[in-house]
């Protein structure tokens, strides 16, 4: 399939729009990245139906953000900022507050003095070196004050945090970041301790994390690769030509912020009833898209299985997925503002995802290809079976110690030739005619 361009500025959806303008045109494409990944965050609420799936789909995005040091990875955290200072991070703020507030009461409680119950807070802005036993309770107290689920936004400007916090294995949360990015995954723990906290719930968390390239090798090992982490990633590489400026970013006018600000707001409504309250969830009308998806997924299969590329046909699948929350946001995003005919919206949203695909899957191949290639040709190699001939059987009708010797080398065995010829001996199926030299008896092998 012939590639497309990306959107015009003043074709992206609003808040988008606003920040993507205001990037220099060598960091468009990372801005629009940037957004996408807390604003899916921050649309927990919509649900979607991908072609290939079988169960409903959420929002979620995980975004890595790669550039060498001093390439101006902060836009990403200034991105953030704008996105999550005023909304979740203010609502959890309070919460956190409550928290605090509680476990200084208990500090302080007298012997025997009894405390009111634990307050039941819903964090969504967790750091990367969270515990997976807080990260359990937290995703259990959205089921338990809202009896639904909600998604964690996960941010470092340093992906080192991550690799560090890992060290530890109950920081370490590879496995949880693969569960994390579909719907319905179930991650549990559970402990006999009364001071643990054990549960089986859903935790779905978008994330984006800054890193240099050394960071991303440490991060995204051997185990990572192959395990699937690096297929549910969104990679956004800022290349820079040697001695060229470093891009500035123009800042946001009252009317510009305004205009975030209120579809912000909108996108808070539409999560929070009230503290006690989840608004409906809303499913997206995406199946005009399913046709889009299939041409571009068997597209890349059939160029997969022409050119015997493994990694080009494992990464194709999830660079689809991705692609595909990103334009079904974008879609939500359109439908809030409500300012574009549904023709439209579907024009602007098939290609966004035509872009976002080739842009995930070219990243990943780019990044990943090779080395995903070499560790699956590793692992065929150690485990092709051995040959299936019979030792006995490959030896002449009469042989000699010397001839065993160097078959029993050829194969590969480590068992010793006198081992053999003494079973044999045993099993009468062989006799010495002279020293070191034996005869086969008319037995069938």
């Amino acid at each position: 399939m012939k590639k497309v361009a990306f959107l015009k500025d003043n074709d992206l959806p609003e808040i988008i729009r606003q920040i993507v303008a205001n990037a220099p045109q060598n960091r468009k494409i990372a801005a629009f990245i940037a957004s996408v990944a807390p604003l899916c965050a921050m649309s927990s609420r919509a649900r979607l139906q991908y072609y290939y799936d079988s169960r409903p789909s959420a929002l979620l995005l995980q975004v890595l953000i790669e550039g060498a040091q001093s390439s101006g990875k902060s836009f990403a955290a200034d991105i953030e900022s704008l996105i999550m200072d005023g909304t979740l991070k203010a609502r959890d703020k309070a919460m956190r507050r409550q928290e605090q507030e509680y476990r200084d009461k208990r500090k302080r409680r007298k012997a025997n003095e009894k405390l009111e119950e634990e307050p039941e807070t819903t964090i969504r802005v967790v750091p990367p070196t969270i515990s997976k036993t807080v990260l359990t309770k937290r995703a259990d107290m959205y089921e338990r004050v809202y009896g639904d689920t909600l998604t964690f936004w996960m941010f470092a400007e340093e992906l080192a945090q991550v690799t560090d916090a890992g060290k530890n294995g109950y920081s370490n949360l590879r496995t949880i970041m693969r569960t994390a990015y579909d719907l319905g995954s179930q991650f549990g723990i559970d402990f006999a301790s009364d001071n643990s906290y054990s549960a089986i719930v859903d935790i779905n968390i978008c994330s984006m994390f800054c890193a240099t390239p050394s960071a991303i090798d440490d991060y995204f090992d051997k185990k990572a690769i192959e395990g699937g982490n690096i297929t549910r990633t969104i990679l956004c590489r800022l290349d820079e030509t040697i001695g060229e400026d470093g891009a500035i970013f123009k800042p946001y006018t009252a009317e510009q912020k305004a205009r975030i600000d209120a579809m912000l707001k909108r996108l808070m409504d539409a999560t929070y009833a009230d503290d006690e309250q989840l608004q409906p969830t809303v499913t997206l009308d995406t199946q005009w898209l399913d046709k889009t998806v299939c041409q571009w997924v068997r597209a890349k299969a059939k160029e997969a299985s022409l050119s015997g590329n493994r990694a080009l046909d494992v990464f194709r699948k999830r660079s689809s997925v991705s692609a595909f929350r990103v334009a079904a946001l974008c879609q939500y995003l359109y439908e809030l503002e409500g300012s574009l005919t549904t023709e439209d919206v579907q024009k602007r949203v098939r290609q966004i995802y035509l872009y976002m695909a080739d842009y995930i899957l070219d990243g990943m191949m780019d990044r990943w290809g090779k080395r995903f290639e070499d560790l699956n040709t590793k692992r065929d190699q150690e485990n092709k079976p051995g040959p299936k001939t019979v030792l006995f059987d490959q030896l002449s009708e009469t042989f000699n110690r010397s001839q065993l010797r160097a078959l029993i080398e050829q194969q590969g065995k480590t068992t010793p030739d006198k081992v053999f010829l003494s079973q044999w001996k045993k099993m009468r199926v062989i006799e010495e005619i002279e020293k070191d030299t034996y005869h086969k008896l008319n037995v069938k092998s």
